[in-house]
């Protein structure tokens, strides 16, 4: 993946002052937004797989007035 984005920067102006590189900001985000889904994915359904099958049995105290 690194060498792929090596090599797509052949067009490069190095006399200019800036370059804008989109392809390879594009990339990064994808690959960034791919990463932060994944992670978000695990996080919300991370729970659900160490719990499978066990229910909590939940406890409630009645106040004697």
């Amino acid at each position: 993946l690194f060498a792929l984005l090596l090599f797509t920067a052949t067009d490069i102006d190095y006399d200019a002052d800036f370059v804008y590189d989109y392809h390879t900001l594009r990339i990064g985000g994808l690959i960034f937004a791919g990463v932060v889904t994944f992670i978000g994915f695990i996080i919300l359904t991370g729970n659900k797989f160490r719990n499978c099958g066990k229910h909590k049995v939940s406890v409630i105290k009645k106040c004697q007035a």
